[in-house]
Order: C-alpha cells, then sequence, then structure tokens
C-alpha cells in the first residue's frame, strides 16, 4: 500500500496565544511564565518540533507605556527602564495605568498550528486554579470565536507591542526537528528592537545637541536600524504567505460589506420611490 498521501507537511508560522489568566503578584506569573517555557521545550523534544518564543510578563494596560535601555554613557550592560508614554502623563489618560498581572505569548514553530494548540491545552488543563483575567459568557454569539483567540496568526510586528507592554521575558529557543535552525531568534529580535531605539535616541539626542548634515544623521540611522531590520525581515517573510492571505480575506470583507451596503441602500431608495408613486397615484 502506498504511503497516505493525506498526511500534512509541517508548516512553519508565527502567532500569538491568548493566555486569559491573572496572576496575584510578579511572582506568582514569573512562576507560571518559566512553567510555560518548559513545558514548550518538553514539547518540542518529545513531539521533534523546534520552537521560538517571547513570553511577556506584564501589568500595564494597552499602550500606555514603551520600554527601552537607559541612555547613560556609562560602561555595562545598559538597564532597562519602563517609559509610561509621555502623552499618558500630560493628561489624556486619566485611569490607572496598571492591571493584573498577565501573560503574553507570541511563538513561531513548525508545526505552526499544531504547537498553539498543544499549548493552548496544556493551559487549559493544568491553569484551571488561576482566575481567568476576563469574563467570556456563555452563550454569547460575540464570544462563540473566543477559543480561536489561542489560535491568531500575526506577524512579527505583534512583538513589538509585547516588548512595549513587557517588564519582563523569558525566552524559549528550541529545535529537535533534525531540519535546519532558525537564523534568527525572537530573543534576538528582542535586543535588537531595543538596542536600536535607544540608540535612536541617543542619535536625536546628539543631532540637537549639536545639528550634524542631514547626510550624516540619514548615515548614522541607517547603520544603528540595519541589523535589527535585517532580522525583521527575516521574520516578515517567514509570514508572508498568511499576510497576503489574510490581507485579501479583509479586502473580500470589505468588498463584500459594500455590496451589501450598497443593496441596502438600493432597496431603501426603491422603497421610497414606490412610496411617492403611491401617494402620487389618484386611484
Amino acid at each position: 500500500m502506498k504511503g497516505c498521501c493525506c498526511m500534512s507537511k509541517k508548516k512553519l508560522g508565527i502567532g500569538t496565544i491568548d493566555i486569559n489568566k491573572k496572576f496575584k503578584d510578579k511572582e506568582e506569573a514569573m512562576k507560571y511564565a518559566k512553567r510555560l517555557k518548559q513545558f514548550i521545550d518538553d514539547l518540542c523534544k518529545r513531539k521533534g518540533w523546534q520552537a521560538s518564543a517571547i513570553i511577556g510578563i506584564s501589568r500595564l494596560k494597552k499602550e500606555v507605556s514603551s520600554i527601552r535601555y537607559e541612555v547613560s554613557g556609562k560602561r555595562g550592560r545598559p538597564k532597562k527602564i519602563v517609559n509610561i508614554n509621555n502623552v499618558m502623563a500630560n493628561g489624556w489618560y486619566k485611569g490607572d495605568y496598571y492591571v493584573d498581572w498577565h501573560l503574553h505569548i507570541i511563538i513561531v514553530s513548525k508545526p505552526s498550528y499544531a504547537a498553539r494548540n498543544a499549548i493552548k491545552a496544556y493551559i487549559d488543563k493544568n491553569w484551571k486554579n488561576i482566575e481567568n483575567e476576563h469574563i467570556v459568557k456563555e452563550f454569547d454569539l460575540e464570544d462563540l470565536g473566543k477559543k480561536e483567540v489561542y489560535k491568531k496568526k500575526c506577524n512579527v510586528k505583534m512583538a513589538d507591542y509585547f516588548i512595549w507592554q513587557s517588564e519582563e521575558v523569558k525566552f524559549c529557543h528550541c529545535n529537535y526537528s533534525g531540519e535546519e535552525d532558525l537564523k534568527y531568534s525572537l530573543k534576538q529580535y528582542y535586543y535588537e528592537y531595543l538596542k536600536m531605539k535607544s540608540a535612536k535616541i541617543k542619535l536625536i539626542r546628539e543631532h540637537k545637541a549639536k545639528p550634524m548634515s542631514d547626510e550624516k544623521y540619514l548615515k548614522r540611522l541607517e547603520k544603528i536600524e540595519s541589523k535589527f531590520i535585517d532580522i525583521r525581515d527575516y521574520f516578515l517573510e517567514l509570514s508572508k504567505e498568511d499576510d497576503e492571505k489574510m490581507q485579501k480575506e479583509f479586502m473580500e470583507q470589505v468588498r463584500f460589506s459594500k455590496i451589501a451596503e450598497n443593496y441596502n441602500k438600493g432597496q431603501k431608495d426603491l422603497s421610497i420611490s414606490r412610496k411617492r408613486k403611491e401617494e402620487d397615484s389618484p386611484f
């Protein structure tokens, strides 16, 4: 009997996993992040898979902060600092910046869906004692797809959001597939992103203190960004096919929405026209 042609080929992909859990403090969040990191490594070892992941530990609300290296000029490893965005500090945002401690995860894996589904199953089974971060109402039509949030596709730019939000991070990078490893890891993406952001801040300060020519400034900027752009473009290429598919699906939704809108408008206009004719009729 010939080999089964229905066996799907393992696909390398990138996605996020929504962990709907809140932790009582930073220590508990860190403990579960470490457990998740170990599970991913054990899973890949057991299955012969490969993965690279960022697990972010956060207590900050969406888009209120950014994390960067301190630009001090001192030798040694620079300190990471959390900045609350200026627009918030200047009064645009009046509420508390903090929420319950929670985790974010972005992962590049092969296989793509199976790895994320296995992680979801592990969390659902073993983290039942941890309270949910948000309530999912049973039988709520808007929430019927909530389980799918564990399998969201994305591209590597989503990692930028996790970097802004996460006060602490754990990294996982493993390859038990016997195949060629990734050219870069998400850990490299993370650190090159912070280095680039900090170097750009330093460049802007230098330029402000002692203005340089446009040519010199742009040359310095290109050098600062070059390494990060290489890593970013590598990961963007990995998700290119899915990105194009999602864009196509989005445009189809927009097209059908426009068709429906025009149809409804036409029906409304037709109804008004008929009503006027009835009103104008002498019979």
